[in-house]
């Protein structure tokens, strides 16, 4: 793969939030197929075999395919993010910090998608690129998802401290109105339990995003495919838990 195929994220875009997080909807990048990265990584590309070479360099053409069709697909990227910014505006955060990082993540992923869109285009030659502007627009596309990573920590952080505050009230309402019910009380349990295995779920797939904004930011990169690869598999993999969860 060439050097810019390899540096590509890819914008995918989460469910809703916990409860009292109040944020619509939050943008998430990933990397570009962490399955290509692995393998990758695992197999030479300079095998004796010549079935192995081949089978490498075919698997290697697929997935540089199937990246440029998700690049190609996600040009519309800043309809949806438009349409973010226009609930966030019907429907802000009640509280001032959360409502704040909404905007802010609107922004950085409007950007995101502006110069991702730029780039892609002038690689393709619809747009007009010389001296690296290419390797400088996926860079700085990926350095504003650095920005939105970092948010959405800081978001995370607000909602686990209006969550503590919530339990709180509640636990001095239960002390004034008496015990709650058995079924209203298994039902609170079953929400505050919904809320945590969210939480730690965007937390860690947040946790797993920084390291590789911040190898997509540097122009020479900082991690090696292999790391890229087990990053974004940790990532995949607890949307992949989420989404079976939901189905069961």
């Amino acid at each position: 793969l060439s050097r810019l195929t390899a540096r590509r994220p890819v914008l995918l875009t989460a469910g809703k939030l916990t409860a009292n997080a109040s944020i619509s909807e939050n943008a998430i990048l990933v990397p570009a197929d962490p399955t290509q990265k692995i393998l990758t990584a695992i197999l030479p590309t300079s095998a004796p075999h010549s079935r192995l070479l081949r089978f490498t360099t075919s698997i290697k053409a697929l997935a540089a395919l199937i990246d440029d069709v998700r690049l190609f697909l996600r040009l519309w990227g800043l309809c949806g993010i438009w349409a973010w910014a226009v609930r966030t505006w019907k429907q802000p955060p009640r509280d001032g910090v959360l409502r704040a990082i909404a905007w802010a993540q609107v922004a950085a992923n409007a950007a995101y998608q502006f110069l991702e869109n730029g780039a892609y285009l002038a690689e393709h030659g619809v747009l007009s690129a010389q001296g690296g502007r290419v390797e400088r627009w996926y860079a700085w596309s990926s350095r504003f998802w650095m920005v939105h990573v970092c948010l959405d920590l800081g978001r995370l952080a607000r909602v686990r401290a209006l969550r503590r505050e919530r339990e709180q009230r509640e636990r001095v309402s239960r002390q004034g109105e008496g015990v709650l019910e058995e079924k209203e009380e298994k039902i609170a349990r079953e929400v505050r339990a919904a809320e945590e295995r969210q939480w730690w779920r965007e937390l860690v797939v947040n946790l797993a995003y920084a390291p590789m904004t911040v190898h997509w930011s540097l122009e020479g990169g900082l991690l090696s495919e292999a790391q890229v690869g087990a990053l974004g598999v940790v990532a995949g993999a607890m949307g992949i838990g989420e989404a079976w969860r939901g189905c069961a």
